[in-house]
């Protein structure tokens, strides 16, 4: 048995596991055991130290009604339990292995089933809502609520200027561009939140099930397909807009027009993380946000 899980936590979910087997264990991060109790195969799941239950319960949400569409997700196999400060649940454990290095056609399949995905979620965005601070890549420079973007900027300026100076370039050009394709007009669903290679498990070939719905909010087709990485794999976007009009729910026009700016967006977002992070302990990865920086479009000052 791994010495990485807390003790007592075992017996507080009421199961005796023959063996656990370490997935993931990032301190403050989300971590994961394979747990076999009595011949089963599940999945122990620890969430990230900033978890809240309304989050949590909203994801739980989406995977509960994806199984029960006949999606293989980590759905809850059982309730929340709060131990040491964290949240962790028994999970379905997910077959198949993911394909991070994909060829043509694998990207192909990756955009079908993408498809697939969003038109098995298309009605669940009335009945949930958003999710508990999070709002849609366009209605914001940061996805999470929470963040206070302009303090995160002003507390990277004493440590870059130049990196700095290109955020708030990058923020105005970014608002600007959706601004000018008319982006709060963009119908959102519930998204995956990360629907890339890693997070999608094949087995024979076929489709096994999708994990990591960590990330799922109310947000747009364009920005699924930006955080699914699909400028890595350009053939997904092709087999994904046609899947789509196959079953009559084509991306629109002003889908298609959102798709770069979005990407662009996403790009910025991402940046919210490492400064969030520097703003609480002055510890910046500056190569991390300047790599960020140069993919949202904007030159550097």
């Amino acid at each position: 048995m791994s010495v990485d899980l807390p003790p007592g936590l075992l017996d507080s979910l009421a199961i005796s596991a023959a063996r656990v087997l370490v997935l993931k264990d990032v301190p403050d991060e989300n971590g994961s055991w394979l747990v076999e109790p009595a011949g089963r195969q599940l999945v122990l799941r620890r969430y990230h130290d900033d978890a809240t239950t309304e989050e949590l319960c909203y994801e739980h949400e989406v995977l509960r009604y994806l199984a029960q569409a006949g999606w293989v997700v980590p759905d809850p196999a059982g309730e929340l339990v709060r131990w040491e400060d964290r949240w962790y649940c028994l999970t379905r454990y997910v077959p198949g292995q993911a394909v991070t290095e994909e060829d043509a056609g694998q990207q192909r399949r990756r955009g079908r089933d993408l498809a697939r995905l969003h038109l098995a979620l298309r009605g669940l965005a009335g009945r949930l809502g958003q999710r508990a601070g999070w709002r849609a890549q366009h209605q914001g420079v940061t996805l999470q609520t929470a963040v206070d973007w302009p303090a995160c900027v002003r507390a990277l300026a004493e440590v870059s200027p130049r990196l700095a100076a290109w955020a708030e370039i990058a923020t105005g050009q970014t608002q600007d561009a959706l601004a000018a394709i008319g982006a709060d007009a963009l119908p959102v669903m519930v998204v995956h939140g990360d629907f890339a290679s890693w997070n999608v498990h094949y087995q024979s070939g076929r489709l096994a099930g999708v994990i990591d719905f960590g990330l799922t909010h109310l947000d747009t087709r364009p920005y699924e397909l930006a955080i699914a990485r699909t400028w890595r794999a350009p053939a997904m976007v092709g087999a994904y807009r046609g899947e789509l009009a196959r079953f009559g729910w084509p991306l629109s026009d002003l889908e298609e027009a959102a798709i770069v700016p979005l990407y662009h967006a996403f790009r910025l977002d991402q940046i919210s993380w490492p400064l969030a992070q520097g703003l609480r302990t002055g510890d910046y990865d500056l190569a991390a946000i300047e790599r960020q920086l140069s993919r949202t479009g904007t030159r550097p000052p």
